[in-house]
C-alpha cells in the first residue's frame, strides 16, 4: 500500500523498478498497490493516481473514510498504519483464495526471486526480526495482545512484512485484525504502543484464529542484519545511508557495496523526477560535494504502508 502522495511516489517507483528487473515481462502479473487516496483528513482526497506509472493498482480509502472515524478522535495521528489492513480489505477480492500472496510495506523491495516456500492453509510465513527489536510481543509487551487470545498464546512470533500466505488465510483474519487494532487504539497505552497496533493486531489476529506464523530469514534490513543468500528481498526503514526520511538527498559514495546499495544506484541513475533532482543529481555519480541546502517536503511519520504481490496463482503452484 502506497499513499497517492510526493513522498511514497518514490518508494513505489523504487519497488516497481526492482520487480521489473527481477520479474522481467511477468512483473506486471506479479504486482498490486493498494493506493490510498488521502493520509489525513485534513488533507483532500486524490482519486486517481497522480503520477505516470504502469504498476497495477487499486484507489483505496483511507481507514477514517472506510470505517467512517470521527476526525476529532485523539488517536488518530497514531493510527494511520491501519490503512495496511483497510487498503488490503478493498484489495484483496481482486485475488483468489489459493492465491499465495505477499503483503509488504511500501519501503521494501525484492532483490531477487521470491523462493517458493510450501505455504499450508492456515499459515503466514513472516520475518520475526521485529519481536526483539521493538516488538516484545512474547515477553514485556505480550500484555497488549494478551486480552484477545483464545488459545493461550499460541501460534504468534512478533513477525511481520513480509507477510507471506494463501488469500483465504488472510480473509480469515483480516477483521479481527482491524478490530483488534482499533482496540488497541481505544485502550490507554503509550503513543510508542499505539503506532505498533497493527502489528500487535496481527499476532492477536493469528492466536485468535488459528493461524500459525512461521519465520523465515528471508529480508535484509540495512542496519539491523548482515546480509545472506537467504534474503530475497529488502526493508530500509532504518538505513542511515539510505535514508527515506532525508529524501531526495543521497550521496551514493556513502553507500555500501552490495546487491541492495547498487540496485539504489542503479534506481537513482534513471529516476529524474525527485524533488531537487537537478540541485543534486551530482551526487548520484558520488561526487565529494556538500549537499545543497534543499528544502524537503513536509513529510509526517514515514512509515510505508504495504502493497499486496500476487506470487502465485494457486497454492504452491
Amino acid at each position: 500500500m502506497a499513499v497517492n502522495n510526493d513522498h511514497f511516489k518514490w518508494q513505489l517507483d523504487l519497488f516497481w523498478f526492482n520487480h521489473k528487473l527481477v520479474y522481467g515481462e511477468s512483473a506486471m502479473d506479479k504486482a498490486h498497490a493498494a493506493v490510498v487516496k488521502r493520509n489525513y483528513s485534513t488533507e483532500s482526497k486524490r482519486e486517481v493516481l497522480f503520477w505516470n506509472t504502469n504498476i497495477p493498482h487499486t484507489m483505496c480509502e483511507s481507514f477514517f473514510d472506510h470505517l467512517k472515524i470521527d476526525r476529532d478522535r485523539d488517536w488518530q495521528g497514531t493510527a494511520v498504519p491501519l490503512n495496511i489492513q483497510v487498503g488490503l480489505k478493498q484489495a484483496i477480492s481482486l485475488f483468489d483464495d489459493e492465491e499465495i500472496i505477499e503483503v509488504l510495506d511500501c519501503d521494501m523491495f525484492h532483490l531477487k526471486p521470491y523462493p517458493d516456500y510450501k505455504i499450508a492453509d492456515d499459515e503466514l510465513i513472516v520475518c520475526d526480526l521485529y519481536e526483539n527489536w521493538h516488538m516484545g510481543t512474547l515477553g514485556k509487551n505480550r500484555h497488549v495482545i494478551e486480552p484477545f487470545f483464545k488459545n493461550n498464546g499460541q501460534f504468534y512470533n512478533g513477525g511481520f512484512v513480509p507477510i507471506i500466505g494463501k488469500v483465504r488465510t488472510f480473509r480469515k483474519i483480516l477483521q479481527d485484525w482491524i478490530d483488534i487494532h482499533l482496540e488497541i487504539l481505544e485502550g490507554s497505552h503509550e503513543a510508542g504502543l499505539k503506532w505498533w497496533a497493527g502489528m500487535f493486531a496481527l499476532q492477536a489476529a493469528c492466536e485468535r484464529n488459528q493461524v500459525q506464523m512461521t519465520a523465515k530469514d528471508c529480508c535484509y534490513i540495512p542496519n539491523l542484519n548482515t546480509l545472506s543468500p537467504d534474503h530475497y528481498i529488502c526493508h530500509y526503514s532504518v538505513d542511515p545511508k539510505f535514508d527515506k526520511k532525508k529524501w531526495p538527498l543521497v550521496d551514493v559514495s556513502f553507500l555500501g557495496d552490495n546487491i541492495f546499495y547498487n540496485r539504489v544506484r542503479q534506481w537513482l541513475e534513471t529516476y529524474s523526477d525527485r524533488p531537487g533532482y537537478d540541485e543534486v543529481k551530482t551526487l548520484v555519480g558520488g561526487a565529494p560535494k556538500p549537499p545543497p541546502r534543499i528544502r524537503t517536503p513536509d513529510i509526517r511519520p514515514t512509515w510505508g504502508y504495504p502493497a499486496v504481490f500476487r506470487l502465485s496463482k494457486s497454492s504452491n503452484e
